[in-house]
């Protein structure tokens, strides 16, 4: 029986070959109309790129990679703390200019007056000096010496005015032994601010004096208010570079010395708390 005889192979490529070319170049041209369809912002895409202008990508040895400021550590991993406010810039170069807020707030600070920002500082000192006087208020009603102490605030700090007969006898700088306890209050209620400067002041009416001992109303004042220094460091741990002491003699009265009553008011020693903003200064 004859063999039938092959049919020589067909030259070129198998039909299917021009079937799939077909669909690749529709798709092709499908993704080039979305391409065109789609509005490109030039200036954003500018932005993103300057964002990462700082970016510093180096290849080290061993496969090391070191990626902006962040720690090595081993087989190739890196740590890196500021990816966060990488992503963050990064967000903000997309949708506006990085540190437009900063800007705005510098501009917002450069339309204030010297006055204005003097006031608003004024007022935050304030708010914090307020905010201390009603704690002391409490504390000084808890330990019963509330009618010993007069309390008063500003922007700068809270005074505690405490009558200097209580504290001391007649021409004298010690501390009276019966006014110790009171002084104990007054320590237990100031470490609670010993973070913030602490300035003891004495003070005395016009009454001249002169002995061995002091020489003039200032030495003695000074001598009191180093005396409840010493006597106030004693009872709690203070921070001794927060205390302040000065002695004022006669120099700042309260009251008119020309009767007893405002000579009284006027031995005194007057305790300053300054509140956090005028002790960071």
């Amino acid at each position: 029986m004859a063999k039938k005889k092959e049919q020589p192979a067909e030259e070129g490529s198998p039909a299917w070959m021009a079937t799939f070319s077909d669909l690749m170049n529709l798709l092709l041209c499908f993704f080039v109309l979305l391409f065109a369809s789609s509005t490109m912002d030039e200036g954003k895409i500018q932005k993103i790129m300057a964002s990462f202008n700082n970016m510093n990508f180096s290849i080290m040895n061993e496969g090391n990679i070191s990626l902006l400021s962040g720690d090595m550590m081993s087989g190739g991993v890196t740590q890196v703390p500021d990816i966060q406010s990488i992503m963050t810039q990064a967000g903000k170069a997309i949708d506006g200019d990085p540190g437009e807020d900063e800007a705005a707030s510098e501009s917002d600070a450069d339309k204030l007056s010297d006055e204005e920002l003097k006031s608003e500082y004024d007022k935050r000192g304030e708010e914090q000096s307020e905010e201390m006087y009603e704690e002391i208020v409490q504390m000084t009603e808890s330990y019963s010496i509330d009618d010993q102490i007069i309390l008063d605030y500003n922007a700068q700090y809270v005074e505690l005015n405490l009558n200097g007969s209580i504290l001391f006898d007649s021409g004298k700088a010690e501390v009276r032994e019966d006014s110790k306890m009171f002084l104990q209050k007054i320590a237990s209620i100031l470490v609670k601010y010993k973070y913030c400067i602490i300035e003891i002041e004495g003070h005395t009416d016009n009454v001249p004096i002169s002995t061995s001992k002091y020489e003039n109303n200032r030495a003695l004042s000074t001598e009191r208010a180093r005396n409840v220094y010493e006597y106030l460091m004693s009872q709690e741990n203070f921070i001794d570079a927060n205390m302040k002491i000065a002695g004022y003699g006669e120099s700042k009265p309260v009251a008119s010395n020309a009767t007893e009553e405002g000579r009284a008011k006027n031995r005194r020693v007057v305790i300053k708390i300054y509140n956090q903003q005028n002790s960071a200064n």
